[in-house]
This record gives structure tokens, C-alpha cells and sequence, in this order.
């Protein structure tokens, strides 16, 4: 029984490069291929990217014999990759899983299906560690002559260190799941959690140059906290470097601290993937129903599924978060935009002319990663039959998914507009005419990211994900807007010396608002008639 659970388990983890997910059905040979070769040349491209910081560390730490320290250094970069990189994988494999209720209802015991979760979830924390570690391991043959033990000992430490990020990540998995039983709505916390992360990971980026100073200039005070209070990692340094002994305790302290997760989680396994997640008991209570119009039904339903799915949040709405962010950062960053603004007055003076079309179009290159109306229509999936056969205009349903993107849209536009135009001193007439022009390419975008979804839907798909990150109306509406952002800004470089930026903007605006009446016309009667026969 076992053997058949590790190959199902297995099967689970390579579908993706078997089964097309939009179609449910099996890729051809060369699909195969490619999906294998597109896979292995992005996470050579990452080893690549970390060897190259992994050498800079070589080069400050081994010339000084802190062997120990650049080992330590780089094992800390693998757990953190590793748990950041697969610990949603953890709750989704151990606790999410779809079948978990199937098996447990069969007479297989809740420890084995547990196991071969477990094995599923180190394989992921295995590929994301090595990532990270590899290249430093092959690093350090290259700057130093290896050894027996420091060619062993590394390389069984990949399988280590992986089994460690496990730990960390089926802790931090066993939390999620305990707080995800007790919610009703789980979307707009994994939504949260999803944005926190991302934000911690940016934070990273932007500030690694500082972090790898930081780590060069004080390694000695790095050395003496890493040895005083993260006793595992010195050790694993030390293994690293070739002692027998270190490699010895790093292993048991790992191999004890794998016993006691799988001890803890066994306990609470059929517990908490057997709770009904958020679920409560209601009695009935007689009451009377307000009743709303066709209109504001079709529009509740679009706003509850998105936001019923985290993915179609994140993928479709982000640019609503980061608008709002980065009119906030404009804010308190008000006199470095200026004295920038004034600097490029006093250097190139004409290009100072240029900076509200340039605020213009950054709003909407933001706007246009708010592509919440292109995947609508495919998200119907096979429930489309439903609307079709409500007693209900097949132009009411259109206006609905039209609106929805507007509504969301409209309130973070009109605050970037009014914001950025304030914090770039903007006189009035271009303050007006740069909140028109977004509000008018946000009509766009919801008229033009509806018509592709009209015109090019993908309706047969077994995950969500398809049309909302795949599909052809979300990838156009996205590069779409981009490119009208550019059409919009390019020309005016060359005319900000003769034509004043409010009347340029308007122009566009009004260029925009036409275009935007003429699709919306053709989704409410063209489009309408072909979603009714879809």
C-alpha cells in the first residue's frame, strides 16, 4: 500500500508536465519537452544568479579560513529560499490536499498517508534549497582545493538542510492549517499573507546590495551571533567545512527535530483535515428578504467571485494595492519627488514639462495590471449554462462585469491622479484633465478587457488559474495597456515645448473616453448576442 501511495504522490508532483491543466487532457511529447526544458532553464537561471552572490562571499570569507562562516552564510540563504519558496506548497500538500478525505476513507492507516505527504512536501523543499546551496558548494570547489569530507559532507548536507526547511515549513503549515479551520473566508487572509510575503521578498531584493555589505564588512560579528545563538547553523557550517563531528550533531539535531514533527502533526493529521473549515451551525430564523434588481444581483455575484478567489485577486487586482501604496510613498516622499522635479528643471528645463504625462502614464501602466474584467467571462467555466438561462438579458450580464471593473478601479485612480498631481505641484487644469484621463482609460480597459474575453473565452479548464493567468484576453489587455501608455507618453516629448500638458492629456482623454463608448456598444449588443450563444 505504501509503495501505491509514494507513486500516486509522485504522479501528483510531475502532472504539470504531463496533463494540460486547461484541458484535462495529456500533452504531446514535445510539450513535454518543452514544459522540462522551460522548467530546468528557470531554476538554472536562478543557481546562476546565486552563484554569482555566493562568489562574493567566497571571496571575502575563505582567503580569512572562515570556511565555517561562508558554509553558515549560505546555509541560512537555502533555508530561508527554501521555506519562503515552499511553504504554501506544505499546507496545500499536507492539510489542502483534495483526496485527503478519499484516502482516510479507505483502510489505510492516517501515519502512512501522512508519510507519503511528507515525502511530497521534502521533495519541493529539497529542489528550492538545493537552488541556493548547490551553486555555493560548487563554489567553494572552485575557490578552494576540496577534500574527501568536503566534497561528502556537502553533498549529503543538500538532503540535510532540506529536511530541516521541511520542518520549518510543516510547522509553519500546521499553523496556517489550524488558523485556516477556524475561518469562514479563508480568501482574503491567504490574499494578506500572499501580500506580506511578496512585500518581505521586495524588501530583500531591493536592500540585498546593503545586506551583502552588511554581511562582508561585519563577518566577524556575524561569526560570534551565529556561534552564541544559532547553534545548528554553526554546526552546519562546520560540517560543511569537513568536521566529522559537527556533521554528526547538525544530522541528529535535524533527525530529532523530523521525529517530533512527525509525532505532532500525526496527532492532529485527521483532525484538522477533516474540519469543516469556517463552517457553522445556523437554525432558521423567519425573516423577510430585501429584494434587488437585476442589475445589483448580477453585480454581487461578480464581486463575490472575486473575491471568493484569492488568485483572482492577486493576479487581476494587485495594481488597485499598489496604487494606493506608492500615492501613500509619493506622499511622505513629497520633497525627494521635488527636489528630483527641480533638478531635471535646472539640468534639461523642458523635460520638467514632461513630468505630468509621465505621472499620467505611470497610473495607467499600474491600471493596467488590474485586468479584473478580461478573464470574467471564462471564469464561468461550465457553469456558463446558468446565466444563459436566467430569464435575464444577456446585456445586463455584460454590464455587470463591465461595471465591476470600473467600481474597483475608480476610487484608487482617482486618488493616485489627485495625489501625484498635488505632490508634483500640478496646476489645477492638469490636475482635472490627469483624473479624467485615468477614469476614461479605466472605462477602457474594462470595455476592451470584456470584449477579448467575449471574443476569445476559455471556457474548458480544470483550474482557475488558466484564465486568469493563461488565457489570451488577460495577457492582451495587460501588454494592451502598457503599450497605450507608452503611444500616450512618447509623442509629447517632442511636443512638451510647444503644447501645454493639460491640453495634451485632455485630448487623449477624450481620444480614450470615444474608443471606450464604441467597445462598451459593441459588448452590449455584438458581445452580448455571441455570450448568449457560447
Amino acid at each position: 500500500m505504501l509503495k501505491a501511495l509514494l507513486k500516486k504522490q509522485f504522479l501528483e508532483l510531475h502532472i504539470f508536465y504531463f496533463i494540460d491543466k486547461k484541458t484535462g487532457k495529456k500533452r504531446s511529447k514535445g510539450g513535454i519537452v518543452g514544459f522540462v526544458i522551460l522548467f530546468a532553464f528557470i531554476f538554472l537561471s536562478l543557481a546562476v544568479a546565486f552563484a554569482g552572490m555566493e562568489f562574493l562571499f567566497a571571496a571575502s570569507l575563505l582567503p580569512s579560513g572562515l570556511d565555517w562562516l561562508y558554509f553558515s552564510t549560505i546555509g541560512i540563504l537555502a533555508i530561508f529560499f527554501g521555506t519562503f519558496g515552499s511553504v504554501f506548497n506544505t499546507y496545500a500538500g499536507l492539510y489542502h490536499a483534495k483526496d485527503n478525505e478519499l484516502l482516510l476513507s479507505m483502510p489505510i492507516t492516517p501515519s502512512k498517508i501522512l508519510l507519503v505527504r511528507m515525502i511530497g512536501v521534502y521533495l519541493m523543499s529539497l529542489l528550492y534549497s538545493a537552488i541556493v546551496f548547490v551553486p555555493g558548494v560548487i563554489v567553494y570547489w572552485i575557490v578552494k582545493t576540496p577534500t574527501f569530507t568536503t566534497v561528502l559532507f556537502p553533498v549529503l548536507l543538500v538532503f540535510i538542510i532540506a529536511l530541516f526547511v521541511h520542518v520549518l515549513t510543516s510547522a509553519l503549515g500546521w499553523v496556517v492549517a489550524l488558523i485556516a479551520s477556524k475561518l469562514k473566508n479563508k480568501a482574503f487572509v491567504t490574499v494578506i499573507l500572499s501580500l506580506a510575503l511578496l512585500a518581505v521578498y521586495y524588501v530583500c531584493y531591493f536592500k540585498m546590495n546593503s545586506i551583502l555589505t552588511y554581511i562582508v564588512d561585519h563577518a566577524e560579528n556575524l561569526g560570534v551571533v551565529i556561534r552564541g545563538y544559532l547553534f545548528p547553523i554553526y554546526h552546519l557550517g562546520l560540517a560543511a567545512s569537513g568536521n566529522a563531528l559537527s556533521m554528526l550533531i547538525f544530522t541528529l539535531i535535524v533527525g530529532a527535530l523530523f521525529a517530533l514533527t512527525y509525532f505532532i502533526l500525526s496527532k492532529s493529521f485527521v483532525k484538522i483535515v477533516t474540519a469543516k473549515r469556517g463552517e457553522e451551525k445556523k437554525e432558521y430564523k423567519e425573516g423577510k428578504t430585501k429584494a434587488s434588481g437585476v442589475g445589483a444581483s448580477l453585480l454581487g455575484k461578480e464581486l463575490k467571485r472575486f473575491t471568493a478567489s484569492p488568485t483572482y485577486m492577486l493576479n487581476c487586482g494587485l495594481g488597485l494595492i499598489i496604487m494606493i501604496a506608492a500615492s501613500v510613498f509619493a506622499v511622505i516622499k513629497a520633497d525627494a519627488v521635488r527636489d528630483m522635479i527641480s533638478q531635471l528643471d535646472n539640468s534639461i528645463p523642458a523635460l520638467s514639462a514632461f513630468i505630468p504625462v509621465a505621472a499620467a502614464a505611470a497610473i495607467m501602466l499600474v491600471s493596467s495590471m488590474n485586468a479584473i474584467s478580461a478573464p470574467s467571462v471564462s471564469l464561468e467555466g461550465n457553469t456558463l449554462w446558468i446565466l444563459q438561462s436566467l430569464p435575464v438579458e444577456a446585456k445586463k450580464v455584460m454590464q455587470a462585469k463591465q461595471r465591476l471593473h470600473i467600481i474597483l478601479n475608480a476610487l484608487p485612480v482617482f486618488f493616485s491622479a489627485v495625489v501625484l498631481g498635488i505632490v508634483i505641484k500640478a496646476d489645477v487644469p492638469t490636475v482635472v484633465s490627469i483624473t479624467l484621463l485615468s477614469f476614461a482609460f479605466t472605462c477602457l480597459s474594462a470595455s476592451f478587457g470584456l470584449m477579448l474575453g467575449i471574443k476569445k473565452p476559455t471556457l474548458e479548464w480544470t483550474n482557475e488559474t488558466i484564465p486568469i493567468k493563461q488565457s489570451v484576453p488577460v495577457t492582451i489587455a495587460l501588454f494592451g495597456g502598457w503599450l497605450l501608455a507608452v503611444v500616450f507618453a512618447g509623442p509629447y516629448f517632442f511636443l512638451c515645448a510647444f503644447v501645454p500638458a493639460w491640453i495634451y492629456i485632455l485630448f487623449w482623454a477624450l481620444i480614450i473616453a470615444v474608443a471606450s463608448v464604441l467597445i462598451s456598444k459593441w459588448n452590449m449588443t455584438k458581445g452580448a448576442e455571441i455570450f448568449s450563444k457560447l
